[in-house]
């Protein structure tokens, strides 16, 4: 199965060096943009070549020539027509919602961080509300969020902060 640098890889292949082209591809991966019957939408809402191209700033011409090239590639084609938008992001409403939101840095990407962080809550008894790990291939410094019930006592972040991967635990 082909991960995320590999596709990007095979995004550069077919798109060149194109700045602009790799920044809609990137774009669309980011929010889950799906190709279908030559348009693009975010689930079943129809997202607008006009608006795609406003986000990316860039021209229709540029968003239309972007398509058309991930529709030639047998595996772009494949993951651009089965991709989805996560749902939502609670980290701007966490508060509003009684929530708190940890902030998670890390020095590289490596299996066991988001184990070594949801032990660290579970064992305080904190309830995981939401996870969103940021993808490091589409985002540089990638984060980790994760949404939790009730205060984070120093002593939580203390242990988190033991993993030596972890660079740096915020709380919002």
């Amino acid at each position: 199965m082909p991960r995320l640098g590999n596709i990007w890889r095979e995004i550069e292949r077919r798109l060149g060096k194109s700045s602009k082209k790799l920044l809609v591809a990137r774009k669309m991966l980011l929010y889950g943009l799906k190709i279908k019957d030559g348009n693009v939408y975010c689930g079943d809402v129809k997202v607008t070549i006009s608006s795609l191209a406003a986000a990316c700033s860039v021209d229709r011409r540029t968003v239309v020539e972007t398509i058309n090239a991930i529709m030639k590639s047998p595996m772009l084609r494949e993951i651009f027509e089965g991709i989805e938008p996560t749902g939502p992001f609670l980290y701007n409403i966490a508060r509003l919602l009684g929530y708190r939101t940890l902030i998670i840095e890390v020095h590289e990407d490596r299996p066991g961080i988001l184990a070594s962080v949801a032990s660290a809550l579970a064992e305080a008894n904190i309830n995981i509300v939401q996870v969103v790990a940021e993808d490091p291939n589409l985002i540089p410094n990638a984060k980790l969020y994760i949404i939790v019930e009730g205060d984070i006592p120093g002593n939580v972040i203390q242990k988190m902060l033991e993993n030596p991967i972890i660079k740096r635990v915020t709380v919002s």
